[in-house]
């Protein structure tokens, strides 16, 4: 059975059915009767620029939000068809995602991101979450992706916001808000979805949510579970292995709620997330595209578990409030080291490494170590790690409307982060032996602990003018160890005893706002923030000393921006311009041999970009939508290692940075009635992402680009709040969409692409 083309030819059938006169007696109208729930929140009046926010650490809405934010709705989301991160942040403007292996991605906003902790925030709820470092301190690479069924909204902040929300978020913040126990009535849900990808293999989920009241107006649970199997297409054809980057997740999130009295509640969250990957993810344009030869296999495994608790209690026109969280992070990741031995094996210097001499090998000992290190292979590096990290937080906030309002808080976080690097002979298969057979062996282990104060007022001196002040100061220690416990030539890696390096840094943090409302439907503001993220060491093998610790790395952002609604409330444009001035940017840079990566300190940055939303309701049932970022960075000065790195890797001044310069969004839905029970639906969502590169210079021998593509995914159906049914074609055209691509040592381009043509079938379910 072609399920792929039973798939297609079922959209028409859907909109045939959208017909009153074919739909009149059937099966899925008796039961929409029988229910007799309302229309569906489709044909709602309610404008996306009412979404009540919370970026300000106090409720208020889009329009009234003197920043550059965008929010994404849980609706909107399931509208969408998103079940993860890379599914919605093209919708947003001058967002972007790199993505890799499953469990690394790194999420930048208008240009600002790149190696090191990360530079974009990412909140679950209240609690700031960061990925594991790996062996390179990288956490920045390893964005959360938690599934986003059962979410009250996303929230997307462009600029920085480090006075609220701290180092990690140079470039802005990223909020996921999870929908909250709700003891006055019971609600249950439920969805399901089975698709077909385009020369690979299908995918389906099943997701469930129940909201239980305990105690009526007390206590109440919410429990969401879901189970996801994302498609592969990508094949190996050295080991006959197909759709070899197929994924899954599964996991489950639990919040308890308590209402003691109107004015106190406590919430209690539990989250739990295993993902796993067959094999890479990535393919390489020199064999095929969607092929790749690689002679191992690599697995991915991530299991992620946060508990959570935190309480408010409201009194005399102040909120308190009071979070603290742990957070968990086991993972094993793979990596094919086959290229870089293999080079090592044939290279002369290596030889004389091996044999411990100064003298050229002769062509007997060459022979014999060329056997020898081609013996070792393929190899792949097989790296367990783990993450502990404890964070606590506690704010006093002024509540209700007044001429002024103020938040004051302060903040703790500790973490901890260990990683194994083993480098090891492959089984006859490609995959990891049993036991190791260890070509050599390392570990690194960091330490971190950062303390912050903060406090933030706005006033209005007069009515329509609002001036705010923010500042935060923070104290930051890291603390990076390591040893090699067994070395090889073929590695690049001599045995050396522990060793470890201390990071600390303290200081300020400052941010200014105004902003005058013209009209009810007119706000300007301008905005200038500061934003900083922390240095730290390197643990790399035979790095020199003076390259072993990198500086913090800071910006000035200057924002001017428009919010506003038109003709009654059926338009609204939002617009913003911007300046960031980036200095002593943290940058990638190579070992001479070009075996490892390590982080370092070069040049400064100015970056300058806009922003524009519109969205309008021509008609009932009606609500176009359309975004547009543009940014161009370049760099202010040289930006290359004195002494150290080439003029081919560095850039100069005047260089463009590797940013993609637009992106744009456009979407479509249309929602009307069928019957008085039941509503037709159908939306066109349009994405595209401009050409981004990875490097500066095109004589980099790792120089790459990605992007530039377009995107088109349809949707069709019929609903209402109680039963959705739908067909979808997720990138219509087929494009080959490259969402990221890079090159490493002996593995130039590996790319990681958007999912084929995807034709499926979605179900959901209320009560």
């Amino acid at each position: 059975m072609d399920v792929y083309g039973v798939l297609y030819s079922s959209v028409a059938s859907v909109l045939l059915l959208s017909d009153p006169a074919a739909t009149e007696g059937t099966a899925l109208e008796q039961l929409s009767e029988a229910a007799q729930p309302a229309p569906s929140r489709e044909l709602a009046e309610e404008s996306s620029d009412d979404i009540v926010v919370t970026a300000l650490r106090r409720e208020t809405t889009l329009q009234t939000t003197p920043l550059s934010i965008s929010a994404l709705t849980g609706d909107k989301l399931a509208q969408l068809g998103a079940t993860q991160l890379q599914d919605y942040f093209r919708q947003v403007p001058n967002v972007n995602v790199a993505q890799g292996v499953l469990g690394q991605s790194r999420v930048s906003v208008r240009g600002i991101g790149g190696v090191g902790e990360a530079t974009t925030g990412l909140y679950f709820g209240e609690v700031p979450v960061t990925g594991p470092s790996g062996t390179v301190g990288d956490p920045g690479n390893n964005a959360p992706d938690i599934n986003l069924y059962d979410i009250e909204r996303v929230e997307v902040l462009r600029g920085p916001q480090g006075t609220l929300y701290g180092a990690s978020s140079m470039a802005g913040t990223l909020r996921i808000i999870f929908r909250k126990p709700d003891a006055t009535g019971f609600e249950a849900t439920a969805e399901g979805q089975y698709a077909a990808t385009k020369g690979g293999s299908d995918s389906y989920f099943a997701k469930a949510a129940l909201n239980l009241p305990v105690v009526r107006d007390l206590l109440a649970i919410r429990v969401s579970g879901y189970y996801e199997s994302r498609p592969g297409f990508v094949d190996n054809i050295r080991l006959g292995r197909k759709d070899i980057n197929r994924s899954t997740a599964k996991g489950v999130r639990v919040l308890v709620g308590l209402d003691p009295d109107p004015d106190t509640n406590l919430t209690g969250t539990f989250i739990y997330q295993r993902s796993e990957a067959d094999d890479a993810q990535g393919w390489f344009p020199s064999v095929a595209t969607f092929k790749t030869d690689t002679p191992v296999i690599l697995p991915f495994e991530n299991n992620f578990r946060l508990f959570n608790l935190t309480g408010r209690h409201h009194f005399g026109g102040v909120t308190l409030t009071a979070s603290a969280a742990t957070y968990r992070y086991d993972i094993v990741r793979t990596l094919d080291f086959t290229p870089s031995v293999t080079a090592i094996a044939y290279s002369p210097a290596a030889c004389q490494g091996y044999y411990g001499q100064a003298a050229a090998c002769s062509a007997t000992q060459f022979a014999a170590y060329n056997a020898y290190g081609i013996s070792q292979t393929p190899a792949l590096g097989y790296q367990p790690g783990y993450l502990r990290t404890r964070t606590a937080e506690v704010r006093l906030a002024s509540a209700g409307e007044s001429w002024l309002q103020w938040t004051l808080g302060a903040f703790y976080e500790k973490r901890r982060d260990y990683i194994d690097s083993h480098v090891t002979r492959a089984a006859a298969d490609g995959s990891a032996p049993d036991p190791l057979q260890d070509i050599s062996y390392r570990f690194v282990a960091n330490r971190l602990r950062q303390l912050a104060g903060f406090a933030e007022a706005s006033f209005r001196p007069a009515d329509a003018l609002t001036l705010t002040g923010g500042l935060r100061y923070y104290d930051y220690e890291k603390v990076t160890g390591g040893q090699t416990l067994l070395g090889s030539v073929l590695t690049g890696s001599v045995v050396s005893p522990y060793s470890e390096r201390t990071a600390r840094t303290n200081g300020w943090l400052f941010k200014a706002n105004a902003s005058y409302e013209f009209s009810p439907d007119v706000m300007a503001y301008a905005n200038a923030a500061q934003g900083y993220r922390p240095g730290g060491a390197n643990n790399i093998p035979s790095l020199q000393n003076s390259l072993v610790t990198y500086r913090p790395d800071s910006l000035w952002s200057y924002e001017a921006g428009v919010k506003s609604r038109w003709f009654g409330g059926m338009v609204t444009m939002n617009a913003a311009l911007f300046q960031i001035d980036w200095k002593d940017m943290q940058v990638t840079a190579r070992t001479g041999d070009g075996l490892f990566t390590f982080l370092a300190n070069a040049g400064g940055a100015r970056v300058r970009g806009g922003e524009l939303e519109l969205s309008a309701r021509p008609a009932h049932g009606v609500e176009l939508s359309a975004t547009f970022g543009h940014v161009i960075g370049k760099l202010t000065s040289d930006q290359v290692i004195a002494g150290f790195q080439g003029a081919a890797s560095g850039g100069r001044k005047g260089d463009r940075l590797g940013m993609a310069p637009w992106t744009a969004s456009a979407s479509a839905p249309y929602a009307w009635p069928l019957t008085s029970t039941l509503d037709g639906t159908v939306r066109a969502d349009l994405t595209y992402t401009g050409e981004g590169r990875t490097g500066f210079n095109p004589a980099d021998p790792y120089f790459t680009t990605d992007g530039d593509f377009a995107m088109v995914n349809l949707r069709a159906g019929m609903q209402n709040d109680r039963l959705g049914l739908y067909l979808f074609v997720q990138n219509l055209a087929d494009t080959n969409g490259i969402a990221s691509r890079v090159s490493t040592f002996g593995a130039p381009n590996l790319s990681f692409s958007i999912p084929p043509r995807t034709i499926g079938a979605n179900i959901r379910l209320t009560y």
